[in-house]
């Protein structure tokens, strides 16, 4: 009789065993098929929340220390009004850099933890489910780490007239963890800081060549300086 209820035992702990091995099995399946889904989401998320945060930076530190292209950039100019150099603020260009870089950490830190609502529908092979069925909530944690510099862009604005392009160029670059997975997210961008039309001395006469596909004429024009008096 004890033998009996031992083997018994044994029986149910095998089943029990068994049906843990199943769950295990089924469980590890089924994260192994959605997890390149979630991580996509994490992704977009992390990058959105990255993109949010430089730009709240910027507008916020621009607003704050009332930047102007004066602020930023000194043109000398002759006693005929010709621009001689233009002079950049370089304390003033790299307060602003760690002022933005410390704003972009600060929001971010506020925000690093995220929960993902993805719909149940996605995470089968067909397009005919995505976004439906309920939602299912994961947890995300993103760091970031934010590299902030000036670039300086020259553009042709009419005749003897350059724009002048003051950018902050933002770039991002961090990991996130989601269910057991850490990956690595980076963005990008650009905002403008200020700008300013350089208007030199205009010429009294100018060429303009016009050529069609099949005409090389502009190529081999060299000299389009026009005589004055003539």
């Amino acid at each position: 009789m004890r033998k009996s209820h031992k083997n018994t035992f044994y029986v149910i702990l095998r089943s029990w065993l068994c049906l843990l091995l199943i769950i295990i099995v089924a469980v590890g399946f089924s994260y192994y098929k959605m997890l390149p889904i979630i991580i996509a989401y994490a992704k977009s998320i992390a990058e959105t929340e990255m993109l949010n945060s430089a730009n709240e930076a910027v507008v916020k530190i621009l607003d704050e220390e009332g930047i102007s292209y004066d602020q930023i950039a000194k043109l000398s100019r002759d006693e005929n009004g010709n621009v001689k150099s233009l002079e950049i603020d370089v304390y003033k260009i790299n307060n602003l850099k760690s002022r933005i870089s410390s704003e972009i950490a600060k929001i971010i830190a506020n925000r690093e933890e995220f929960v993902l609502e993805i719909p149940l529908g996605n995470f089968f092979d067909t397009p005919y489910t995505v976004g439906m069925g309920p939602r299912l909530p994961f947890n995300m944690k993103v760091t970031t780490t934010a590299f902030v510099d000036f670039e300086h862009e020259f553009k042709s604005a009419g005749i003897n007239q350059v724009l002048h392009l003051i950018n902050i160029k933002i770039n991002i670059h961090g990991s996130f963890v989601v269910v057991w997975y850490k990956g690595g997210v980076s963005a990008s961008t650009t905002a403008i800081a200020a700008q300013t039309v350089i208007v030199g001395a205009v010429p009294e006469a100018f060429t303009n060549v016009i050529e069609d596909i099949n005409d090389n004429t502009a190529g081999l024009i060299n000299d389009y300086g026009a005589l004055i008096g003539e």
